[in-house]
């Protein structure tokens, strides 16, 4: 049995005798009274093994120590998360680049970004696509080293007609050797604000053209 479900049967065995308030946490003190009502209140032919006794009175210390250790992880915790609100701050009104493939196309912006490479490729291509999914235009970046290569988009469809504003997908096509892959696109916005959010949850970066997005998804500040 496991020490919460031992620590749980002596509160059920101890109930008559000391009943603690209705929600409350089991504490110390709490603990060697129900374990002394327990003692008071044992079978004198069949008293309680000093074994158990003492497994018990360890079992609870496990619990309690357990407690003590979540309390200090929770701490620990907000400590970090207000390093990391400190250390973000700084990237307010700087460009990012941001680890997403769909960013915001206006009447008259471009839509920028890059892919990072591990090794050589024989040719780098953006896919770029509408919400419905229907291909608009494809950059051919040609031959790229291994490391980061940025792309510019100006809103130019096929057609050499100019996009209409909106949302827009867009997918790097990586030749390496004779297998194609796509890799994670890494779009760039300037940063708008901060939301720190609850202990416990992820900061959200408010990213201009590409909306609300998690801390982690930040690649590179420039």
């Amino acid at each position: 049995m496991s020490a919460i479900n031992d620590i749980s049967s002596l509160q059920s065995n101890t109930n008559l005798a000391t009943q603690p308030k209705s929600g409350s946490k089991l504490g110390q003190e709490e603990f060697m009274k129900l374990m002394t009502t327990q003692l008071q209140n044992q079978d004198p032919f069949e008293p309680m093994d000093n074994g158990e006794f003492l497994s018990q009175i360890a079992q609870f210390g496990t619990v309690n120590g357990i407690t003590d250790l979540q309390k200090s992880f929770s701490g620990f915790a907000q400590d970090m998360q207000s390093n990391q609100a400190l250390q973000a701050t700084s990237m307010i009104g700087h460009g990012v680049l941001a680890e997403t493939d769909t960013g915001q196309l206006t009447n008259t912006g471009i839509m920028q970004g890059a892919v990072e490479l591990a090794s050589y490729s024989s040719n780098v291509a953006v896919n770029i696509y509408d919400m419905t999914g229907q291909v608009v235009n494809r950059l051919d970046l040609g031959e790229q080293l291994s490391g980061t290569v940025p792309f510019s988009w100006d809103g130019s469809t096929f057609s050499g007609s100019r996009a209409a504003p909106g949302q827009y997908k867009i997918e790097m096509e990586v030749l390496e050797g004779a297998q194609t892959y796509v890799y994670p696109t890494l779009l760039y916005g300037n940063v708008n604000s901060l939301n720190l959010g609850k202990t416990g949850e992820e900061m959200q970066v408010d990213v201009h053209g590409l909306g609300q997005l998690p801390f982690s998804q930040i690649s590179k500040i420039l």
